[in-house]
């Protein structure tokens, strides 16, 4: 929750921002529990995805 809120656009809706984020690449990372990318941060993550550049 905390990263789909950390995540959204201004003036968009949270459900429009879930489907967002479930349907981007990142998602796909986070869910490989066998890669440290799911043990990250929250910040950490946010900040990398606003980059353009999360690691996994």
């Amino acid at each position: 929750m905390r990263l789909i809120l950390s995540i959204m656009k201004e003036g968009e809706d949270y459900a429009d921002a879930i489907l967002r984020v479930y349907n981007s690449p990142l998602c796909k990372t986070l869910d490989d529990y066998n890669c440290g990318a799911y043990y990250e941060p929250s910040p950490y993550i946010t900040r990398s995805n606003e980059e353009d550049n999360f690691q996994h």
